[in-house]
């Protein structure tokens, strides 16, 4: 009779090993197959990643290339420089460029009037050197204008060029019978691709060992960078890495995959392949790796999913069925909490009971949530913060209030300040000739640039006053130098306001000006109002003689007090205009004009 109910026992047991192995076996095969997934998927994402990396290089080398070109532009487009002294200067900018070999010049319509190289070459045989074409077509000059830049196939023989077209904007000299509609000419610049192929050799030494890994082609699929030289120029249409590559113009779409497939070598080696696009300029980045290289850790999860298996397995023998399922539950629980904080749900919590591992567990993931939770709302409410504040201060105010080295509290402090106002010269009858919309529209535009440069100068913008800016440096941050960058910055807005009216010219018929005041003194700064409405600003007498100093300037000019003079130094050309008497100071003032 005991011999039985041990047999009973025995067979039971059993039964509900074997019941609860099914789903142990069935949850391992499932966990290593996602892990697989996940290996293999990241192997995928890594190769599209170094592809990227490729073709960021290839942007920074197209940049590059174009600031280059449109500074032979700019030498160029200057009329008022004899033609034989604009040669010599374009030839001497050519020689300083790091990218550019040879430039053609194009007059307006097209026609091909000088070609200028950088220099002879040891290997500079006749099928080397690059050749530009006769002519600009109409249609590639509209694309030019409409773009900003061309940039053509990647041609050549016995080298590989990136040939670019770019329009050079001037005016022509009086006189000459132009008119001051388009580009003054065009240019079309060599670009040797070679730099691309020491980058992509090292691209595939770092990240797989072997530098034949990435390679660049063109939008016809023939090879312009490779670590192997033979490679250069090679057409991969119809090869298996390019197989799905179809259409005229295939990489002007950002299209990335990747594609299993064998080499065409004789060993017929498995590869991965990724291909990603860079629309620019029509090319793409392809990436191979050995597929045993890069699934490598999908082997990896199946081995280490086996053992983990059979470790259960075997341990899943010795365990009571009542406590495993005491612990699943809140296994099964933690995952889905992990799921749902992974989808961004902060606020999910994990109920355990007991003193167990799996409750100090839970425990920390509690805190974890918690904690993940209080962060994102301090980002958000950080992130509001930037963008509310950035509107109406410069960054490093911005940095100080966000951080809490600068205090939202009224009360201000003594400080030494240089204080600019810019007022518009005769805005009132432009505002009375046309539509307030326009006047606005304009006056926004104006003092976005003057925003934009008091900031890359230091400096804050404290408030605008109708049609005038007031600007002031030394506050929140103290500079040595705070006053020789309020002058550079007022020199800058003289000089962006010239591009301006050209523009503005032509609509308005009439030119903006600006009357600017520049003083150096002291001031009492800080934030000034109310607890419902402050405002951070600088009151006293330092901007009480800015402003009428400002009053007293003339169309296109910039004043400054000898306090200021003697703080900027020599680095700017002034004059004394003599000494006057500011309304509100006790003692006359000698001022100075900024010369041109």
């Amino acid at each position: 009779m005991v011999r039985r109910r041990l047999r009973v026992w025995h067979k039971l047991g059993l039964a509900l090993v074997a019941v609860g192995l099914v789903p142990l076996v069935l949850a391992a095969w499932l966990i290593a197959d996602d892990g697989a997934s996940r290996v293999a998927a990241s192997a995928r994402a890594y190769h599209l990643a170094t592809a990227e990396v490729a073709l960021q290089e290839a942007r920074g080398l197209l940049a590059r290339a174009l600031a280059e070109a449109r500074a032979l532009g700019q030498v160029l487009a200057r009329t008022e420089l004899e033609a034989t002294r604009r040669e010599a200067l374009m030839r001497a900018q050519l020689l300083a460029a790091e990218l550019i070999d040879a430039v053609a010049v194009y007059d307006r319509q097209g026609r091909r009037l000088v070609v200028m190289r950088a220099g002879e070459r040891d290997d500079a045989a006749e099928g080397a050197r690059w050749t530009p074409p006769e002519a600009v077509g109409e249609r590639e000059r509209a694309e030019v204008l409409a773009r900003g830049y061309r940039a053509h196939e990647v041609a050549g023989e016995a080298r590989l060029w990136l040939a670019l077209t770019v329009p050079a904007w001037g005016v022509p000299a009086e006189g000459t019978g132009g008119d001051d509609e388009g580009p003054y000419a065009f240019l079309v610049v060599a670009v040797d691709v070679a730099p691309l192929s020491t980058l992509v050799r090292g691209l595939g030494e770092r990240h797989f060992d072997d530098p034949r890994r990435v390679r660049l082609i063109d939008q016809s699929q023939r090879v312009i960078a490779a670590a192997d030289a033979s490679e250069l120029g090679r057409s991969l249409r119809g090869s298996p890495a390019t197989a799905g590559v179809s259409g005229e113009d295939p990489f002007r779409r950002e299209i990335a995959y990747t594609v299993d497939y064998r080499s065409e070598a004789d060993s017929g080696e498995a590869l991965i392949g990724a291909i990603v696009p860079l629309p620019e300029l029509g090319w793409a980045a392809l990436v191979e790796e050995a597929q045993v290289e890069a699934y490598a850790g999908v082997a990896a999860v199946w081995r280490t999913a086996a053992a983990v298996g059979i470790a259960v397995a075997l341990g899943a023998l010795l365990i009571a069925l009542v406590l495993g399922r005491r612990m699943a539950r809140p296994v099964e629980a933690m995952a889905e909490a992990t799921r749902r904080v992974a989808a961004g749900d902060f606020a999910v919590r994990i109920e355990a009971g007991g003193r167990d591992e799996i409750a100090e567990t839970a425990g920390a993931f509690n805190t974890m949530t918690a904690e993940l939770g209080r962060y994102r709302e301090r980002l958000v409410e950080e992130t509001r913060a930037r963008e509310s504040l950035s509107r109406f201060l410069s960054p490093d105010v911005v940095e100080r209030i966000v951080g809490g080295k600068e205090a939202l509290a009224l009360g201000g402090e003594r400080r030494e300040v240089t204080v600019m106002f810019a007022d518009v010269v005769g805005f009132t009858a432009l505002a009375d000739e046309r539509e307030p919309e326009v006047a606005v529209a304009i006056l926004n535009e104006l003092f976005t640039i003057v925003t934009e440069i008091v900031f890359q100068h230091g400096g804050v913008i404290d408030k605008f006053i109708g049609d005038c800016a007031m600007a002031i440096w030394g506050a929140p941050e103290e500079r040595p130098d705070d006053a020789r960058r309020a002058v550079r910055a007022a020199e800058a807005i003289l000089r962006w306001l010239e591009v301006g009216n050209a523009k503005w010219k032509k609509q308005l018929g009439r030119e903006i000006e600006l009357a600017i005041g520049i003083h150096s003194g002291q001031a009492v700064v800080g934030n000034i109002g109310s607890d419902k409405r402050m405002e951070y600003t600088a009151i006293g007498e330092a901007v009480n003689v800015a402003a009428r100093l400002e009053r007293l300037a003339r169309p296109g000019q910039i004043l400054m007090t000898r306090q200021t003079r003697e703080r900027v130094g020599d680095e700017f050309a002034s004059r004394s205009i003599g000494t006057y008497d500011i309304v509100g100071r006790a003692r006359p003032s000698e001022i100075f004009v900024l010369d041109d």
